[in-house]
């Protein structure tokens, strides 16, 4: 059974609370999605270059909404481009896949009736998702080394240099090198946007400290050695590899539920509000890497102690008149 993926698009927004408008041209989607309204076309033909999104734009250029083209067959780097120039989204085949589940998920949550012709095997061809991400993988250039061996981050700032960073927060009189234990995982997730009909894919690696328990989400890649020639002092992790993959958990969900702003254009008026997003339910995934230490400079001083990244000379913490646990 063939099915019109406009007209199945179409049933999706209604059976999701979101408004339907009957308005011309007829090829388009016309919803409206709480205050926003919403202008989508469905591209099944042709992968969409630069041209075809300036043409997309010029001919709705009188129509103050946000607007989204479902690119089927794919689209280009340079359509991708113009389409963040001129303020319109492009979904690709996977996107596409992605927000169909999403509806489908979501009139199951709301305890209403799936209709069967939805899920139809012949209906929907659903591909391996792609994820897109703004954010930089770090890369762990790893020396070769045997099995079981302690991985440490590379000490990229000496002993002198450290020094000359802390000599702005302290005056030092003791000054010593210690090895962070961090959990260290890559993750992924969809990221669900407020008043928007479509989710963003993010990945990325989060590091959760073993001492403290506290997270980072590391945007950076790090070299990486077995051996470490400076005198100094490895401290051990306090929790287990379990409780720091529950707690990476728990960071993202925390991390990725905030608010961004969007700007909204309306008829005679642009309003910028805020949309609050959060990770779809059940979308996050941790992979863990592996247990790295980072070296890091403790310098104490009559003023207090300061940390220094070792691997980057960033201070990673000003505890003044107190002193490290």
């Amino acid at each position: 059974m063939l099915v019109n993926l406009k007209d199945m698009l179409k049933k999706l927004f209604e059976m999701n609370d979101i408004e339907v408008l009957d308005r011309e041209p007829e090829d388009f989607i016309w919803a409206r999605y709480g205050d926003s309204l919403e202008l989508v076309y469905v591209e099944e033909n042709q992968v969409v270059d630069g041209d075809y999104v300036i043409h997309f734009s010029r001919m709705t250029e009188e129509i103050h909404s946000n607007k989204t083209i479902i690119c089927v067959k794919g689209y280009t780097e340079d359509a991708k481009s113009m389409a963040n120039k001129l303020g319109i989204e492009l979904l690709n085949r996977a996107e596409f896949a992605n927000l169909i589940g999403e509806f489908i998920l979501e009139i199951y949550e709301k305890k209403r009736v799936i209709p069967v012709e939805l899920l139809e095997e012949e209906d929907v061809e659903v591909e391996e998702l792609e994820e897109e991400s703004e954010d930089v993988i770090p890369i762990f250039l790893e020396e070769v080394s045997a099995e079981g061996e302690e991985r440490i981050i590379k000490l990229q700032i000496n002993e002198d240099e450290a020094s000359a960073i802390a000599r702005g927060y302290v005056h030092g009189f003791h000054q010593k090198l210690v090895l962070l234990p961090y959990y260290v995982f890559e993750y992924s997730l969809e990221l669900l946007i407020e008043g928007s009909i479509k989710t963003k894919s993010v990945k990325g690696i989060i590091a959760i400290n073993g001492v403290n328990r506290k997270f980072e989400i590391w945007k950076r890649g790090f070299e990486t050695t077995v051996t470490l020639e400076v005198e100094h002092q490895r401290m051990e992790p306090v929790i287990g590899l379990e409780d720091a993959r529950k707690m990476a958990v728990e960071a993202l969900n925390k991390e990725y539920s905030r608010e961004e702003e969007v700007k909204i254009e309306g008829e005679n008026v642009t309003i910028i509000e805020k949309r609050k997003t959060r990770p779809k339910k059940g979308s996050i995934n941790i992979n863990f890497i592996s247990l790295y230490y980072l070296p890091v400079w403790i310098i104490e001083g009559r003023d207090g102690l300061v940390m220094i990244n070792g691997a980057t000379g960033e201070i990673m913490k000003e505890n003044f008149y107190g002193s490290i646990s």
